[in-house]
């Protein structure tokens, strides 16, 4: 029996997202649900295009189908931006609806705001952390592995790139970034590197800004390198949003395990002085802006 994906996000995300599903041909059986009614004929050009992806199958579902679910993509479920409160009061009555119709698998934020969207959905759900997470910063460490691999004239696979924080604003972890089984820094005191601390600079302020762009491409091909993986028993480590239970608690992306049962924190972070310092303070921002939505959402039940 094949695993169930739900995808659930506005059309034209979701439909990016299903016609790569498609060219990648997992073994899944794709269920997408509609944002708005009106939206479900959308999908019927997929749905036939489907039937030359003989590994997967795509249909549109029903409120009956979250309890079948072994994953549920959720993307940006607005066509515009909206504030990341508005998201979150939105999302109550959305995790109120999964979790009746008897969802229990794994619940994947891939669109912005997924630190926010998170941490509040294991606020609101009572689910197991480990089954709510987030791409987080994942995409772009990918996104700088291969970067650092054309840099360096390595293979992709000699380059373990770490990158922490948030998607919005990522922190590259020079310290915990590998070229084979040395940190790069030990590349830096190599008088035959053709690399310095100037172009670690410079690759770090890059990413900075591709973080400032559209993401939704990097994000649906590391979603899918993530299913690709737990398809074949071969999890990975991965920099993904997940909760930080320490009081007070909040999500930011951290290397995990990603695997069939969610995600599973293997060692605590260790990063140099400067890098330990900045994510702290991105994680204190990151309980200010919890604190000021959570005081807006009782606010409005008032």
């Amino acid at each position: 029996m094949k695993p169930t994906l739900i995808i659930q996000g506005n059309f034209d995300q979701a439909s990016q997202l299903i016609r790569q599903l498609l060219v990648a041909d997992l073994p899944l059986e794709c269920v997408v649900m509609s944002n708005v009614t009106d939206d479900a004929p959308r999908y019927q050009a997929l749905m036939v295009a489907s039937a030359l992806a003989p590994q997967m199958t795509l249909r549109v579902g029903t409120a009956v189908d979250y309890g079948k679910a072994d994953w549920l993509i959720v993307l940006d479920r607005a066509a515009q931006e909206t504030t990341p409160a508005a998201e979150v009061a939105e999302l109550r009555l959305f995790m109120n609806r999964i979790v009746e119709n008897g969802f229990k698998g794994q619940l994947v934020f891939c669109g912005d705001h997924d630190e926010l969207l998170t941490y509040f959905a294991w606020k609101f759900s009572g689910l197991n952390r480990s089954q709510i997470w987030g791409l987080g910063t994942f995409p772009l460490a990918r996104l700088l592995t291969f970067r650092l691999a054309e840099r360096l004239g390595v293979g992709v696979t000699a380059v373990q790139a770490a990158v922490v924080g948030t998607a919005a604003k990522p922190i590259v972890a020079w310290s915990r970034t590998y070229v084979g089984p040395a940190p790069i820094l030990m590349y830096l005191a190599n008088e035959d590197a053709k690399f310095n601390a100037e172009d670690l600079g410079k690759m770090a302020s890059w990413l900075e800004r591709e973080a400032g762009e559209d993401q939704q491409m990097l994000r649906s091909m590391a979603l899918i390198r993530l299913l690709e993986a737990d398809l074949t028993n071969q999890p990975l480590i991965a920099s993904v949003t997940n909760i930080h239970d320490e009081e007070p608690a909040y999500a930011a992306a951290t290397p995990v395990l990603v695997n069939a049962s969610g995600v599973k924190r293997l060692t605590n972070l260790a990063l140099s002085e400067d890098e330990q310092q900045e994510f702290a303070e991105q994680g204190q921002r990151l309980r200010e802006n919890i604190a000021t939505i959570a005081g807006q959402q009782t606010e409005g039940r008032a």
